[in-house]
């Protein structure tokens, strides 16, 4: 997930910051550049090297997306297998080097990769579809029919849980809580939803946050469960200078994400434009709870209690 400005600039590496801020305005070779530079220094603190891992491995993600459109598929094969080096735990980083292996006609090793996606996440139900046409493409007409049974069940599933709970919170009289849950179920369709989400980065990107958050909106409408899209709601919301209504985007983003730090750590940074200082610190607390070494968090924190203990010590009447 995207972090706030000052959030990376708050990063303990020069190389890893202006990676980072490269990758997100889709400059994916200056990205790779600073990210590679980074990395190959043995001083590099843990969570600068986690960050420089991860975002390197999304910048040559990136990369061979761009290169794949162009037609260049075996460029950006290398590209993504790149980016498996570094994160071989990624299900989609196995999934698009399916996808380019299928392209190139190469279907036995796409299958063995959608395959390994399938074993890092069992509920990928993108990759369990494009893994049955793959078998029906290679002649595997039984194997392919029983993947589809699967992806059938995983489908019927995504529709049965939030249908069930809304229900279940609609009979209970929380309709609050019920009916996001029932408009998922009846108006989701994560394809759409995606295209209005690159378009809303590509407004980001340009400093359109307006126009940004217009697109944001439309893809919640169409998946008002996706994480990422609350997460780039409160960017574009703090950009416009609505800070608490941010906080709030953000806050949402991590209850349906809760072991990723960055939202929280978005949340912590709108309550500071906000004012409100004593909720950010508890933010600040909750992210170092879940990775004691993240600079950002722990730099912004001692920032605000030498502040408070620079207050306590100021007496009454004498010069701040």
């Amino acid at each position: 997930m995207r972090p706030l400005n000052e959030i990376r600039n708050l990063m303990g590496n020069y190389q890893v910051k202006s990676g980072v801020y490269h990758y997100y305005r889709s400059e994916f070779k200056q990205a790779i550049g600073f990210l590679r530079k980074a990395l190959d220094d043995a001083s590099l603190a843990d969570a600068d090297r986690r960050q420089a891992s991860c975002h390197l491995a999304l910048a040559l993600k990136g990369l061979a997306l761009k290169l794949a459109a162009g037609g260049e598929l075996e460029a950006a094969l290398g590209e993504i297998r790149g980016a498996l080096e570094l994160q071989p735990g990624f299900p989609d980083l196995q999934r698009e080097a399916a996808r380019l292996l299928e392209r190139l006609g190469r279907h036995e090793e796409a299958i063995a990769l959608y395959g390994r996606a399938l074993e890092l996440h069992g509920g990928y139900l993108e990759a369990s579809i494009d893994l049955g046409f793959c078998l029906a493409a290679a002649g595997r007409l039984a194997e392919a029919a029983e993947v589809f049974g699967r992806a059938l069940e995983l489908k019927l599933d995504t529709l049965r849980r939030p249908g069930d709970r809304g229900l279940e919170l609609l009979r209970g009289g929380e309709a609050e809580q019920a009916l996001p849950l029932l408009h998922e179920l009846f108006f989701s369709a994560p394809a759409l939803a995606e295209i209005h989400r690159r378009q809303a980065l590509e407004h980001l990107r340009l400093e359109e946050h307006e126009r940004a958050l217009v697109e944001i909106e439309r893809a919640l409408e169409l998946s008002p469960a996706y994480p990422d899209l609350h997460n780039l709601r409160g960017i574009a919301l703090c950009e416009l200078g609505r800070p608490v209504e941010a906080a709030g985007a953000f806050r949402r983003a991590a209850e349906l994400c809760p072991s990723q730090i960055v939202p929280r750590l978005n949340a912590a940074f709108a309550l500071l434009r906000g004012g409100q200082v004593a909720e950010a610190e508890i933010e600040l607390e909750s992210v170092l709870a879940l990775e004691p070494d993240e600079p950002a968090a722990r730099a912004k924190l001692e920032e605000l209690r030498q502040t408070e203990r620079r207050a306590l010590t100021v007496r009454p009447g004498s010069p701040a």
